[in-house]
Formats: structure tokens, sequence, C-alpha cells
């Protein structure tokens, strides 16, 4: 018993030992084959951080691990990676670890895959990495040191992305899982293949026109190594939920493919067909009842070899169909559709798109259609037609429309036929545009607008160089307009992203801006919230649009606005107001300048502003700048003008950001009057209070200068509560002021205390005006006034120097009695 159990220990110990030791004792064997095998087949740059065997994993065969494989092109394409892997994983037989000369690849494991497929424009490709071979060399393949042989193949997590640049095409497959097992019987292996891409993605010419589909596959599939022929048998294919049966084969000689594969849907019911409708919009066909046939089928036939493709063809039609949905009244009936993509053997070019029929409709409302599109590589040329007529009242009948109200009818017509290259070249000559379009009651409420919009009616009609619009007559809350005009190079714009133009005249006999600048509804699910609405937009820079305004009353921030009249202009990402004029706050205002968009939702503006005669309490209560630097005028009467050129930034809510103001203007002043003012109720102490209750203020103009903010004032002149009065200073952007008004105050204005105090003094007769100083500064709010009564005591001394003798002991004599009196 004793030596059963030394046996069994020592039979355990040399297998733990043999599985320790070789994985160490081959590994570097192992990576020298993968390494030679490799470079032996690929012209590209490839690396791996790591090399793993484990006897453990795959007992009793051997799995050898590549981790964090990736392969780099060269020359133009060594940036670009075309494979990489988190892992590559197969199971080998110990014999193949101690036969040097041969490795036998029977499985594959492959995580978190990237290939990364690129046609350039020129035509080259990154995925043209083997090594070149001279023609007459001959491969012995019984010198190889790898082979393959393929048994079992699984794939988790790839990602491919397939980016043909002289098509604009491409394609993406996401989060794709591939499992593959087979019989192996001499080259030939048979698979069965079950395979899922979590999301299929097609876009054409930067427009997505697939997204969110999911495919999966489950097939047999027989693959002959050695002639490299694979074969479906009984295959399905599910684009969504639709099913579609796969069969036929497809060969790899050498360098070129050929191709003979059928697609085709095994229930032709219109219901069926509904499933290609991608996930993320299925919820909308719940509780939906279609019926009808449809059905799709394609077939791929034929070589493809560098610029040769196969021929192609696909169908999918419709006939008799119609959808109800079992809670709203109306039904979309009379449903047809025949769509064909063609094409022969040869190049791209030759593809034909043609939806030869599509027709629909709710009542006695039809809609047709037509599509053709041919050449699309060298010059792609279209035909379309529409034709048809939607009452909204019975669409919204037949149509879940989520909140949405909408009623009104649109009919009309619209033809185009003509070729890119004469869109490109605006040679209107070769294109046919043809359409008319009525609009009359049109309503439409959304939760996203707080005002319904109503289009009484409206014209639009359309030729190969406009579309001119006219009788847009349209109102929303308390807001009317009309609109007139035409927009030119519309098909530039739409086909190509060039620039669209247009000519406008709106007129208006109110406007209600507070009401149209909130006309979006606030999104109550937003987490974060602002104090500010944002208003803020952004100016396109493919417009070049003008509108010649004529308004006859608008209202805004409660301030009465009428007689706009001038021009808007959309140019250069820039609004351009032109001799944009109006009355209003009492008296007219004329802007021109510019509003500038900025990536930062903080736009630029440059504006010359003309004022002339604002009423000052209304204009105060209105202009949020007036507030910040002329508080004082809140407790104003008069009116003012002014020019200003002046430049800055707004915020996301459009008010002015103060640091950001530079420029300069004048101000002028009439009948100004300056009420009950606690700032000039601190001069009383030199100037009679009377004076002082309702300060009458001189007509005057001021220059001032506005820097990073801070109004500056140039020095002017003017007379305040009938004093002449020099006054210059800085009102700066944190609503500090530092100003100077230098009085020269009448001698009879003078408050009791001072003219008796001056009576005394020998030379006051001469006095006729005393220089007295005032300086106010502090907050804009409750600003502190100073007296400077240097220059006063210099006046009186110069005058008492000059007196004579007389006149001092006349003035001795004076104080003298008045003391006699104090005592008596």
């Amino acid at each position: 018993m004793k030596k059963v159990l030394l046996i069994i220990t020592i039979i355990f110990v040399v297998l733990i030992g043999s599985a320790v030791l070789i994985p160490v004792l081959f590994k570097d064997t192992l990576m020298e084959k993968v390494k030679t095998a490799i470079n032996k087949n690929v012209n590209a740059t490839v690396e791996f951080n790591d090399f793993n065997l484990s006897l453990f994993k795959a007992f009793p065969k051997v799995q050898a691990e590549i981790v964090d494989l990736s392969i780099t092109g060269k020359d133009q394409f060594q940036t670009d990676t075309l494979f990489s892997a988190g892992s590559i994983a197969t199971n080998l037989s110990l014999s193949d670890l101690f036969n040097a000369n041969d490795l036998k690849i029977s499985s594959i494991l492959i995580d978190k895959a990237n290939i990364n497929l690129l046609s350039t424009a020129d035509g080259l490709v990154n995925w043209d990495i083997a090594m070149p071979t001279e023609e007459e060399t001959t491969v012995d393949t019984t010198q190889s040191d790898m082979a393959i042989s393929l048994q079992s193949i699984e794939v988790r997590g790839l990602n491919l992305t397939y980016n043909d640049e002289a098509t604009t095409t491409i394609v993406q497959l996401k989060d794709a899982n591939l499992d593959a097992s087979g019989e192996v019987e001499g080259t030939i292996t048979r698979f069965k293949l079950d395979a899922e891409v979590g999301e299929f993605v097609l876009n054409y010419d930067s427009t997505q026109y697939i997204a969110n589909t999911v495919l999966k596959a489950n097939s047999e599939l027989t693959a002959d190594y050695d002639k490299m022929v694979f074969e479906f048998g009984e295959s399905r294919l599910y684009l969504n939920d639709l099913p579609l049966d796969l069969s036929g084969r497809f060969e790899m000689p050498s360098d070129s493919m050929y191709f003979d594969l059928q697609l085709k849907q095994p229930e032709s019911s219109f219901k069926t067909l509904l499933a290609l409708v991608p996930k993320d919009y299925q919820s909308y066909l719940d509780g939906v009842t279609a019926n009808g046939d449809a059905g799709f089928e394609a077939s791929v036939k034929g070589w493809f070899y560098e610029e040769d493709y196969p021929e192609i063809n696909a169908r999918l039609y419709i006939k008799n169909a119609d959808l109800k949905y079992q809670d709203l009244p109306e039904k979309i009936s009379a449903i047809a559709l025949e769509t064909a993509i063609t094409k022969p053997q040869g190049d791209l070019d030759l593809l034909k798109v043609e939806i030869s029929k599509a027709h629909a409709q709710i009542r006695e409302n039809p809609i047709d259609m037509h599509l053709l599109l041919t050449t699309p590589m060298s010059d792609m040329a279209f035909d379309a037609a529409l034709n048809g007529k939607i009452d909204f009242s019975t669409l919204a009948g037949a149509i879940p429309m989520d909140s949405i109200d909408l009623s009104g009818v649109l009919a009309g017509n619209l033809s185009l036929k003509g070729t890119m290259s004469a869109v490109e070249a605006e040679d209107f000559t070769k294109i046919t545009s043809n359409g008319n379009f009525t609009f009359s009651n049109i309503h439409v409420q959304t939760p996203q607008i707080t005002k319904p919009f109503e289009l009484s009616s409206g014209t639009v009609k359309i030729n190969n160089q406009e579309i001119a619009v006219s009788s847009f007559a349209a109102k929303t809350g308390s807001s009317d307009f009309t609109l007139n005009g035409k927009l030119s190079n519309y098909l530039p714009y739409f086909l190509n992203d060039q620039t669209l133009r247009g000519d406008f005249n709106l007129q208006s006999n109110y406007l209600n801006l507070d009401e149209l600048s909130s006309l979006m509804a606030e999104d109550t699910t937003t987490t974060t919230a602002t104090s500010d609405s944002v208003i803020a937009f952004q100016v396109p820079g493919n417009l070049d649009l003008t509108f010649r305004s004529k308004i006859a009353k608008a209202s805004f921030d409660q301030m009465d606005i009428s007689n706009i009249d001038g021009l808007i202009v959309v140019k250069n990402k820039m609004l351009q107001l032109q001799k944009l004029d109006m009355n209003m706050l009492g008296g007219e205002l004329t802007i021109d300048g510019n509003y500038i968009s900025s990536e930062k939702n903080q736009p630029d503006f440059d504006f010359n502003v003309q004022i002339n005669s604002f009423d000052i309490p209304v204009a105060y209560q209105s202009i949020g700048t007036m507030q910040h630097y002329m508080p004082i005028a809140a407790k104003s009467t008069g009116k003012i003008s002014s020019q200003i050129k002046f430049k800055g930034k707004m915020n996301e809510s459009l008010s002015i950001i103060p640091t950001s103001l530079n420029g300069n203007g004048f101000l002028s002043t009439q009948n100004l009057q300056i009420v009950d003012s606690p700032t000039f109720d601190q001069v009383k102490n030199f100037i009679k209070s009377e004076k002082l209750k309702n300060v009458k203020v001189e007509d005057f103009t001021s220059k001032f200068r506005l820097e990073n903010g801070n109004l500056l004032v140039d020095p002017f002149q003017t007379n305040i509560a009938d004093q002449e009065v020099t006054v210059s200073g800085q009102v700066l952007v944190d609503q500090t002021l530092d100003m100077d008004l230098a009085f020269k105050v009448n001698k009879d204005d003078l408050t009791g205390d001072i003219s008796n105090a001056l009576s005394f003094l020998p030379g006051s007769s001469n006095i006729s005006k005393l220089d007295i100083g005032v300086g106010v500064t502090g907050e804009l709010s409750s600003p502190k006034v100073s007296l400077d009564l240097s220059k006063a005591k210099d006046q009186i001394a110069e005058e008492v120097k000059k007196s004579t003798k007389e006149e001092l002991e006349k003035s001795a004599k004076k104080i003298g009695d008045e003391l006699k009196k104090l005592f008596k």
C-alpha cells in the first residue's frame, strides 16, 4: 500500500510539474513560431504585449493566448490600426508542442476585437497587408510552420467599421458575437453558425439611413479551405425581427471573390415587413393592425475584383396594404410601394435606385411619390416627384401625435430632375424644378411651444431658380405677421450645403416680443437651473437673408414700440440691423449694427445707436444700461438725446456684459429736472434749500467714453439750480462713481449763514459768485458728497487783500456793533 501511495504521489507530482513546466519550457518556442508565421504573411506592424500558455484552461490541450494584439498599416496607413484584440486564444495538442516543424490550429477564440477597414478616395485600402509573392514562386505547404484547420470559432465583443471615402459610405457592426462549431472531413469543414450584431449602422453622404438595427444569423456553412469555397445550407438572417432566408455560395480562389447569394423574405406580409422598423421606434407600432402583401428579396451574383463589382438585384414591395392604430378612428389605406436596386456586373456607377410607385391615403387625401437615382459615382442624376394632399386633422386621427394638436390642410406637388454637377455649377438650364403648395387654416400646438402657431393662408411656388412665398398670414399668441418674398440658390443649399439667399418683406400690426422670446417652453427635465432664460442664438453661416420690416406696434419688456421700419440682414454668421427706425420711450430710436454668433453662446455686438428725445422716467424704467450708469435718472424728469457707438459682449440671456463695453458718444438733455434728490440735498448748507427741492438743469451736451465698462465723462458746463457748474468724472463698472462739480454759486443764492458771514468781510461786495467744489463719490445707490472750499477761501482772501484801510475799519466797526447787540 505504501508503494502504491508513493507511485500515485510521484505521478501526481510529475503531472503537476509538467503542467507548470510545459508552458514555461515551450513558451519561447511557440512565441517564435507565432512571430515567424505572422512576419511571413503580413506587410504590417504587428505588436502584442504578452504570449501565454496554460495547461489547465483546456486540459488535456494547451491553450496559447496572444494578449493585446494590434496590427497597424504602413506608409500612408501607419497611423491607422487595422485590427486590435484584447486577446486571441487557440488550443494545441501536446504533440504539437514537441513537433518543432508543425502547429495545427483547429480552434480560435477572439475577445474584444476592433476591425477598421478603410478605402481611400484614390482607391487604396488599408487591409492589403499580404506579403507580395512572385507569380512563378510555388508555395510548399508541407514546409509551413503553421497549418489552419478550423473546427471552432468564437468571437466576443467585435466592432467593425468600413469606411469607403470614394462613395462616402460608412458601415458599422457594433457589439457582435459569433459562435461556430464544425466537423472536419479532409479539407472540408461543415459549420453550424450563430451570430448576432448588437447594432447595424449605414451612413451615406453624411446621412444616416440605418441605425438601431439588430442583425442575427443561424446558418449551416460548408467551407472547403483547399478550394476556398464557402456554401450556405439551411440559413436564416434576421433584421430586427424580420426573417430572411439566405442561400448560395461565395468563393475566394485568389485575390478576387465570386458571389452567388440570394436573400428572400419567407412570409410575404406587410405586418412582417414592419419588423424592419428600428428597435427604438418599435414602441410606436404597439396596437397596430396591418394587412396586405409585402416582401423583400435580393441577390448578388458575379465577380468582385478591384473596381469590378458583382451584379445586384434587390426588390422591396408592398401591395394593397393598410395600417390602423386600434385606439384611433382613422386608418392609412391603399399603401403601395415598389422599390428596386439594380446593377449589372461592373462599375458601381451602374447602380440604379428606383421607387417606381409609392402611394398612401387617409380618406380621400392621397399622397404619391416616385424617385430615380442613377450614376451615383460619376455624377448622380435624380428624377423625383411628389403630389398629394394632407388634412392634418384626419392625419392626427390615424397616427399618434404625442400631445401635438395639429389641424389644417396642405396640398401641392413638386417635381425635381437634374444632376449633381448642374446643381454645383448652378446651371439651372439643366435642372427642372416645379412645385406649388398651398396652406390653409394650419394650427399647431405642441408641449415645446408656449403659444399655438396659426397659419391662416400661404402659397409657395417653386421653379429652377427660386422658391416664392406669398400671402403667408400667421399668428402666434398676440402677435401677427405677413410674409412675402423669395428664396434663391435653394438647390445648392439643400443638396450641397451652399449658401441660401432670400429677400422678404415682413409686415405686422403687432408683435409681442416678450412672448416670442419665450416661445419655446422650458424643459422641466433639466436638472440645472439658471436665473436667466437662455435666448442667445447661433446665426448659421450659410444664410444670406434680408427682411424689410414694417411693424406698426410692438412691445418688449414693458416698452411700447411703434413704427418699426428698416432692414434686418442675416449674413456671415451675423444678424445685421441697418437703419432700423422706431418710436419708443416718447422719442425716436435708430439702430445700425451687428449681432455676431459665438461658440460659447456669448454673442458679440457692435452698434451705433441714435436716440432722440427719450422721456427720462420711462427710459430709466425700461433700459438696464441707464439704470446701471445713471441711477439719478430715477428721480428725474425731462428728455434725453444721444448718439452712442459701442461694442462688447452679451451673456446667454442677451444682457450686456458691462466689463466688455467700449465706445464713445454724447448725451444731450432737454428740460431736465431732478426731483427730491438725496445727493443734492447734501449741498443745502451752502445753497438755499428752496433751490434744491426740484433742481432744474440747463440743457447741456456731454461727451463720454466707455473703456472696459467704465464711463468717463469729459468736462462740460451747465447750470444746476440756477448756478454755473462744470461737471467731469467717471462712473466705474463696479457701480461706484467719482464726479467733480465745480460750482460758481450766486451770492444771492447762498445760505443765510454764509451770506451773513460774507457781509462782514471787506470786499465782499465785489464777489458776485463764489467758487465751491462738490465731490460725489462712493456707491451709485448712496453716494457721499464732500465740499471743497479752498477756491472760495482764496477768492475771499484775494478780495480782502484788495480792500482799503477805510473798508477794513468799516468792517471791524460793523463786527463790533453786531457783538454789542449780542451782549446787550
